[in-house]
């Protein structure tokens, strides 16, 4: 599974160091996870590749429990997209197939 999740700062907090603030979420989430971060204008994005038979409402239940954590507290969640991969068929060669991802979240 491949999912997107964006946090904003909450409004009225101390500002702290996205960049420090993205790293430690990153290491509160589970190792077995790929993950990495983007941060920009008081918002991070976090992109989670999991291969484990797991929800997107699993992993939106863990990162706002990971959102708890007193280093983090000042970020809230706002959303949790999952991309999802499909197949098609390449013109010319009909038995190769080719993955694609569609990408509904700003992350490039």
């Amino acid at each position: 599974m491949l999912v997107v999740l964006t946090m904003r700062r909450l409004k009225g907090e101390p500002s702290g160091e996205p960049p420090l603030d993205g790293e430690r979420m990153l290491a509160l989430l589970p190792r077995q996870w790929r993950k990495d971060f983007r941060e920009g204008a008081g918002y991070i994005a976090i992109r989670i590749h999991t291969d484990e038979n797991i929800t997107s409402a699993q992993i939106r239940e863990q990162v706002v429990a990971i959102l708890s954590n007193p280093e983090v507290t000042r970020w809230r969640l706002v959303s949790c997209e999952t991309l999802t991969h499909h197949e098609i068929e390449r013109r010319g060669n009909p038995a190769t197939l080719t993955r694609h991802t569609t990408q509904r979240a700003q992350w490039n």
